[in-house]
This record gives structure tokens, C-alpha cells and sequence, in this order.
């Protein structure tokens, strides 16, 4: 290992001196407009250096939200343009999409980092709000860091940090965003430290921040915003709609009605990603609820989330380029008469399906669920229906946000890039092997599994997921309250 770390430079020097060759050493050329000390005695630099961090932000969502929805029973990948790895949960340190989200992260903490401790010495007309908004960009990519893996440094060239310590930084980084006067990146702020702390398995302030975050905003919704004329594109928009008939991420069957979240609006407008938004703290204080044994309390809070879900706006748009058969004619449901089952003891349920040919599509574009009043009315009889119906609705309503891998309580590795090059970190650090629990790597091959009865018009999914999550709920990698 250490060999490796030791010759990596020389190597990379003896790239550039091959014979026959007159490479460009990328360190030796400098423009003299575009220096540090240049760049910070511009006027009000604070102003743009928070923009590019909301960029980076953007590049972040990138890497992230394919990559895990590809992971997750959510999508399965059936071209070769996006990550083929995943999808049967192969994670290894060499895969080029893992250390991509990776390098994001820490690009995202770094360049907060700089504009919080450099780039606001600089400028005396730098703002509280703006000081707050790049904590909260710093506190998210320790919030997905701190999700997604067990260890990652928290500073470059670091030590490898538990994911437990990395969340609790993000914590400390979204209180300090909590002080904006920015309603909405205060709520946020909130409702990410009730995530962290629901990740970590601390009900009373995870309940509490939620309830929190209710308080200040009802109707919370933070989105990411890219460009669809200048970039950065929506990555999962590209995968989900304007790719259109390579069917790259096809949804998991009974997902059909909510595929796809993002689609083509227009030359000069993409569609956003959410980030946060306050269904989230319902779920949590449902989950809670459920925990304690409180169901009649769950089902409240299950019925106001209903509510709050069935108004989140949708959108109407044509989608008959994506035929849900491109890549074998005949093995997905295509059609809106066709039923489908959790799995094969489940009921067969209709409306999951959406009849692409026949005219424009509706989809929920915030938040949507199959669940309804009487589905939670059924549930609410026993803590492991409950639970279960709980991660349903985590999955409908978060379903193309990068969430769904978390809840399953998978995580990813080291990148083979950190490790060469970081001298605290070795190729057999515990952070370098993935975490799948047992219940989910025994389904590996099967995650996005199903049987298609065409004549029927039937689908049975091989295995309700959300059912497998309840039942092992006791195991520490998912189902944080119990």
C-alpha cells in the first residue's frame, strides 16, 4: 500500500517527460487575472462565491441521486450509460461512480469551508445570511457523507471519520444555519438536523426538530435548481425522461405511477431536485410513534401527511418516447389495466401503471403516494404493518431524491483514489469494505425483481422490500428508532 502511495508521484512526473510526447504540465501555466489574491479584492466577492457553491451543490445532486436510486429497488438500470454496478449492490472502492459522488462531497464541504473562513475575511460586506446558507451547504454534504458511508475524512488528507461523528458535524454546521433570517433555509436547517438525528437513532431530538421544523415552515420545500441551457443539466432528468426511448432507469412496477419525477420543460429550464421538504418530518414522527407503540398517534400523523401529500402540485406532459419494453419487448407492464402485487402474498392492487401511448401523463413532481385513508386505517393494527406501511410511504414520496439506498440500509466505500492518495487511510480500512445487511445482500440479484403475466395483465414483484425493512427492524443498520 505504502509502495503505491510513494510512486504515485513519480509516476504521474514521468507521465509528463514520456519520449516522444510534450505534454503540458497543468502547474506551470498561470493567468495572472485569475490569481487567489485577485480573484478576493474583486468587489463583494462573497456574492458569486455563494452562487458557485450552489452550483457545486447542483454537481453534487449529480453523482448522488442516479447512483443510489440505481442501487435501490426504485430503478433498475437496463442500459450501459449509467452505472452497472450498482444496481446488484457491487460496490468496490475502483468503481469511477462512487469516487465521483465522493469528490462532489468534499468539493461541496471545501468550497463552504474557503467562502466561510477565507472568502468572508475578505469581504466586509459579507451577510449573516450568506454565513448561514454556507453552513447549511457544509452541514449537507456531512449529512449525505454521513448517511451513505461508515467513513470518509472531514478534512483533505484526513483521518478516515465514524459516520456517527461526521453526522453530529453536520448537526453543529446546521444549527449555525438555523440563523438565517431566509425562512426557508432555516426550516431546512432544522429539518436536516431532525435527518441527522434520525440517522443516528436519537428519537427525542429527531421528534423534536421535526416538530420544529413544522412550526416554521408548513409547506417546506428546498430544492436544487440546474440549467438546462448553460449547465449543469438535471442528471436524473437526463436518466428518467430525455434519454427518452433508451428506458435507461426503468421504474420498479408499482413505482410506474410516480416515474418520471423530472422531465424536458423547456430550452431554458430544468426541473429541480428536492432536497428537503417537510413530509419528511411527519414520517419521522410517525416512525417514532410507531416505535413507542402510540399507532392511534401514527395514524393521525399518517392522515395529515395524506393530506399534505395529495396537495403537492403535479405535472402533465407527453411521455409516449418512453415505451417501458425497449430493451425486451413484452417484459414490463406498460399498460394502465394491469395489476400489480408488493410481492407474491400481497394483494393485487390497479392505478400503479401508466398508459404512456394513449396521451399525456400526470406525475407528481413534489411528493406522491398510492397510500390511502383506509390502506392506513388497515396498517395501524400491529407495529411491523405499521412500520412497513412507514417505509412505504418514505419510498413513494421520496422516490428520485437519492434516499432510498439509505433507508436500506446500505452503505458505500472508500473510493480507491482517497485511499492511494491519503496517507491516514489504508486499502484495508474498515471504510473500504460496503455495509449491505444480510436480509438485503441475500437478494442482491433480485432487488428489482419481478414476474409479467402479459395475458393476465399481472405483475408480482419478487420481494416487498419495505415488508423486509419491518421485519428486521431490530438490526442496526436500518430502522433507526427501534
Amino acid at each position: 500500500m505504502k509502495f503505491l502511495k510513494n510512486y504515485t508521484p513519480i509516476f504521474l512526473a514521468g507521465m509528463m517527460t514520456i519520449s516522444g510526447c510534450e505534454l503540458i504540465d497543468p502547474t506551470e501555466v498561470i493567468n495572472p487575472n485569475l490569481t487567489e489574491d485577485a480573484i478576493l479584492s474583486t468587489a463583494n466577492p462573497m456574492a458569486p462565491w455563494v452562487r458557485g457553491v450552489r452550483r457545486q451543490l447542483a454537481l453534487t445532486t449529480n453523482e448522488h441521486v442516479v447512483l443510489t436510486e440505481i442501487g435501490s429497488d426504485n430503478y433498475q438500470n437496463v442500459m450501459t450509460f449509467y452505472n452497472q454496478n450498482l444496481d446488484r449492490l457491487t460496490i468496490r472502492p475502483v468503481d469511477t461512480d462512487i469516487n465521483a459522488f465522493q469528490r462532489e462531497l468534499h468539493r461541496l464541504r471545501e468550497m463552504a469551508d474557503y467562502g466561510l473562513n477565507i472568502v468572508s475575511n475578505a469581504d466586509a460586506a459579507t451577510t449573516a445570511d450568506q454565513i448561514a446558507e454556507l453552513n447549511f451547504l457544509k452541514g449537507y454534504s456531512m449529512l449525505l457523507s454521513g448517511e451513505y458511508f461508515t467513513f470518509l475524512p472531514i478534512a483533505p488528507g484526513g483521518e478516515a471519520v465514524g459516520w456517527q461523528d461526521i453526522l453530529n458535524a453536520s448537526i453543529a454546521a446546521f444549527s449555525l444555519a438555523e440563523n438565517s433570517t431566509d425562512p426557508t433555509i432555516s426550516a431546512a436547517a432544522t429539518l436536516a438536523k431532525a435527518r441527522a438525528y434520525y440517522r443516528l437513532g436519537n428519537k427525542t431530538e429527531a421528534v423534536t426538530n421535526a416538530q420544529a421544523a413544522i412550526s416554521k415552515s408548513s409547506n417546506l420545500l428546498y430544492q436544487v435548481q440546474f440549467d438546462q441551457a448553460q449547465a449543469p443539466l438535471n442528471r436524473a432528468q437526463t436518466a428518467m425522461f430525455d434519454r427518452g426511448n433508451f428506458d435507461d432507469l426503468q421504474a420498479l412496477p408499482r413505482l410506474d405511477f410516480l416515474d418520471p419525477k423530472y422531465y424536458f420543460r423547456g430550452a431554458s429550464e430544468a426541473s429541480p431536485v428536492t432536497l428537503f421538504k417537510i413530509e419528511e418530518a411527519h414520517l419521522i414522527i410517525a416512525e417514532a410513534q410507531v416505535s413507542d407503540g402510540n399507532l392511534s398517534g401514527a395514524e393521525s400523523t399518517l392522515k395529515s401527511l395524506l393530506e399534505l401529500v395529495n396537495g403537492r402540485p403535479t405535472s402533465t406532459f407527453n411521455n409516449d418516447q418512453q415505451d417501458r419494453t425497449q430493451n425486451n419487448p413484452g417484459s414490463r407492464p406498460d399498460k394502465a389495466n394491469v395489476a400489480i402485487a408488493a410481492s407474491p402474498q400481497d394483494p393485487l392492487r390497479s392505478g400503479l401503471v401508466l398508459d404512456r401511448k394513449t396521451g399525456d401523463i400526470t406525475v407528481p413532481t413534489i411528493s406522491g403516494t398510492s397510500v390511502t385513508s383506509q390502506l392506513i386505517e388497515e396498517a395501524l393494527d400491529s407495529e411491523e404493518t405499521a412500520l412497513e406501511l412507514v417505509y412505504l410511504l418514505r419510498q413513494e414520496i421520496f422516490i428520485g431524491e437519492g434516499r432510498r439506498l439509505a433507508d436500506m440500509g446500505v452503505r458505500l466505500v472508500i473510493s480507491e483514489i482517497e485511499y492511494l492518495a491519503n496517507e491516514n487511510i489504508d486499502e484495508d480500512h474498515p471504510g473500504t469494505v460496503p455495509v449491505i445487511p444480510p436480509f438485503i445482500q441475500s437478494i442482491n440479484t433480485e432487488i428489482d425483481a419481478f414476474t409479467y403475466d402479459v395475458e393476465a395483465g399481472t405483475a408480482i414483484i419478487t420481494h416487498n422490500i419495505n415488508r423486509i425493512i419491518s421485519t428486521n427492524r431490530n438490526n442496526e443498520w436500518v430502522a433507526p428508532f427501534h
